[in-house]
């Protein structure tokens, strides 16, 4: 058997097991195989993450630690928030029955 990403047979068990068997980042389990990330950089090999997080946040943030950080601290401390106090998003668009 050929490996996959640079992991060699039963490594990929080993990691997914390594990792309580969830995605390395949303720490949720998948009915579908994980994703091994890596840098496309380097080629490191990462860990084994969900399609959402290795094909959409990881590409999104340009795997860049700092602006992942940034998007933690933002959500944890909205500077709307902070500068207004607590303001609600209304949807005032009208529900049509189709």
């Amino acid at each position: 058997m050929t490996n996959t990403y640079g992991l060699e047979p039963g490594e990929y068990q080993a990691l997914f097991e390594y990792q309580g068997r969830v995605c390395a980042i949303c720490q949720q389990p998948r009915r579908y195989r994980l994703d091994v990330d890596h840098d496309h950089k380097t080629g490191l090999v990462r860990g084994l993450t969900c399609r959402l997080c290795n094909r959409r946040i990881l590409p999104g943030a340009k795997d860049d630690p700092v602006v992942l950080r940034n998007a933690a601290d933002y959500l944890e401390d909205p500077p709307a928030a902070r500068l207004l106090g607590p303001r609600y998003h209304m949807d005032t668009r009208e529900e049509t029955d189709d």
